[in-house]
């Protein structure tokens, strides 16, 4: 088929002009136009000014201030861009503010400023991460102590601190003087010795310590916290009249099984719905100290796992949760060790009447791991879904991400030829 030759007309002819995006995005409204440049790092959202005069002032109804720069080694060029960006914005509030950059202690006059910027802005999730590894040399966070300081943190809803020290009076301001602070984050930072947070005045309803030192003991009493978390060095650990506490995560290493975990929250046992222990070494569970958790509703146990020894004595755990709904297992390995012999099992028929979800993350392919579901399958009168995540927590320096890829299509192959034949009918097996 010959194709048909243009005329002189039809060539002269020109395409329709399409507006260009840029001319599209600028005729929406301005609450639109602020949406969207919601999304972007602030300092990309600033240079959006330069467009024309239709974008001039737009940024500046933005009110996250996302300062992010994981990805830049400038940090005078950081600093200028904060307060290029605070110098010129004039939104009477501002709902996030947040520094990602390595900072030090040197560097606490502009962090200062930065900080009473955000308060004076009303801020309501104040964000700082500053990533040092030296405690000695972390920026110090602190607050003025005056009455128009504690007027300004009437805002504040969320903190979350990382790479920051916290000395005991600043947390006690800040506590007391913030009725709308309802999260407060602390990761990798340096406290003090003791907390000792209490009191009807306290609205706080979630509290998280993760990987921070300098504290022997933590005293939580007598207001509508709702959860708890803690990961780091053992402490001693008291929670008292907390009737609004239904999680808590807590671990081995916090507290140690050898000084009792479960003493330590008996006070709030009949409360919680949710409960998070993180055993690594998975060794010396006493199973007399177990205390009953009548509304646990769901159950995660974190274990270490590079042997193929028995786990099942950790089952008493879920046994003492006759409310269970989710009963959650991550198992952390390095190079697993197989030993071949006979599955053990746990005989305690529909001890679980509520137990609708089993999930083991590292599942390997261990009669260790086989016994965990067999547990499930064999106890449990309302199982519905067994997920298995074949996900390595293998530490060794020496694997490649071949190596992990291998390893965990080897325990989906695994856990498939495991498990199918024993599925009751009417239970599903995931496999991630």
């Amino acid at each position: 088929m010959k194709r048909k030759r243009l005329g002189s007309a039809e060539k002269n002819k020109k395409a329709p002009e399409r507006p260009s995006l840029t001319d599209f995005i600028s005729k929406m409204p301005d609450d639109v136009l602020v949406m969207i440049l919601s999304r972007m790092p602030i300092k990309d959202a600033a240079v959006t000014g330069s467009l024309s005069t239709r974008w001039r002032f737009v940024w500046r109804g933005v009110t996250r201030l996302n300062f992010n720069g994981i990805k830049s080694s400038a940090r005078d060029k950081y600093i200028s861009q904060v307060y290029g960006v605070i110098s010129s914005y004039n939104h009477p509030r501002v709902h996030e503010f947040r520094i990602h950059f390595k900072f030090d202690s040197s560097y606490s006059k502009d962090i200062d400023e930065w900080i009473q910027f955000a308060l004076n802005k009303k801020v309501e999730k104040l964000k700082m991460t500053l990533m040092r590894r030296v405690p000695s040399k972390h920026y110090d966070f602190r607050l003025p102590l005056s009455n128009a300081m504690a007027v300004e943190m009437l805002f504040l809803k969320v903190i979350f601190l990382r790479g920051v020290n916290l000395n005991e009076q600043t947390l006690s301001t800040i506590l007391k003087n913030s009725p709308h602070l309802v999260k407060f984050c602390m990761y990798d930072s340096y406290i003090f010795t003791r907390i000792h947070v209490g009191g009807q005045e306290i609205n706080l309803k979630h509290f998280k310590l993760v990987g921070c030192f300098g504290f022997e003991s933590i005293s939580l009493y007598g207001f509508d916290l709702v959860s708890f978390t803690y990961s780091g060095d053992e402490i001693e650990l008291r929670l008292t009249d907390l009737p609004k506490l239904k999680e808590l995560d807590i671990g081995e290493v916090s507290v140690g099984f050898e000084n009792n975990v479960f003493s330590q929250i008996s006070s709030c046992a009949l409360y919680l719905q949710v409960l998070v222990l993180d055993m690594w070494s998975a060794k010396g569970l006493d199973v007399n100290a177990i205390i009953k958790l009548p509304n646990v509703k769901k159950l995660m146990l974190v274990m270490g796992a590079e042997e193929d020894d028995c786990l099942l004595e950790y089952t008493s755990l879920a046994q003492a949760c006759p409310s269970l709904e989710t009963f959650s297992i991550s198992l952390h390995w390095c190079s697993p060790m197989k030993r071949r012999r006979k599955v053990r099992r746990v005989a305690a028929p529909n001890v679980h009447q509520h137990l609708r979800v089993l999930e083991i993350i590292g599942y390997y392919g261990r009669i260790s791991d086989l016994e965990l579901a067999v547990y499930a399958i064999d106890n449990s009168a309302a199982l519905k879904k067994i997920v298995i995540d074949p996900c390595c927590h293998a530490s060794e320096v020496d694997f490649t991400r071949e190596d992990f890829l291998k390893k965990e299509q080897a325990a989906r192959s695994s856990a498939k030829r495991q498990l199918t034949p024993l599925l009751p009918p009417g239970v599903e097996l995931a496999i991630v």
